[in-house]
């Protein structure tokens, strides 16, 4: 089985047991444990036959929701960072700086229900593309380069052939190795992992729902 199949059946489970608990916040921090695990996911490369990924994470909220989480703050952190050890140790990753740390902040440019996260000595992302998860047809996979306009439109740089689609729905605007998707005000919304969005940065595995027609972004 391969790393990334291992990260994804490990993972569903893990984070379940880690957060059971629930907290008094539009993000939940079981939310942030996903997103810390795919950036796991992604920045991990083979040195010469290792496995090895960043030992450095920094999360970054919205001012409201880190007022929310903040009396937990200390909890979490070690317990995203317990996370990120035990999935690496399942399947043979190893971490650049021993153990893994991770700490969260405000940001004041974060909306409320936003999160970013950062892998110190993370290599820059060079290829993007979009899987279909559901829609018509499956499994179809789209580059995303430059800025990409996304719609029902024939003139759209990725045609989606889904009613509930606007014309001109969103685009993905990609600039220094990093992808922001931005709602062009279409009629039923842009969402990001369930959460509807108007401009967000990307990450790798992020979830994205435009109409009925679901799409996996992937950054490597």
């Amino acid at each position: 089985m391969s790393f990334f199949a291992k990260i994804e059946q490990l993972c569903a489970t893990l984070i379940e047991r880690a957060f059971a608990k629930s907290f008094p916040s539009d993000v939940e921090p079981a939310q942030i444990a996903r997103k810390l695990v795919a950036t796991m996911e992604a920045q991990t490369r083979d040195d010469d036959g290792r496995l090895r990924a960043p030992g450095s994470y920094a999360v970054s909220v919205s001012p409201e929701d880190y007022d929310r989480l903040r009396e937990h703050q200390a909890d979490l952190e070690r317990a995203w960072a317990k996370l990120l050890r035990d999935l690496a140790a399942k399947v043979g990753v190893e971490f650049d700086e021993g153990k893994p740390r991770v700490a969260m902040s405000a940001r004041d440019t974060l909306p409320q229900g936003a999160i970013e996260i950062a892998a110190a000595g993370a290599r820059r992302a060079t290829n993007f593309r979009l899987l279909t998860v559901e829609g018509v047809p499956p499994g179809v996979v789209y580059a995303v380069e430059g800025t990409s306009r996304i719609g029902r439109s024939d003139e759209s740089d990725i045609v989606l052939n889904d009613p509930s689609v606007s014309r001109t729905h969103a685009t993905i605007e990609i600039a220094a190795g990093r992808a922001t998707i931005r709602d062009l005000d279409s009629t039923n919304g842009t969402f990001l992992n369930g959460r509807r969005i108007r401009s967000e940065a990307l990450s790798d595995g992020d979830e994205l729902k435009l109409g009925n027609t679901r799409l996996r972004f992937e950054a490597r």
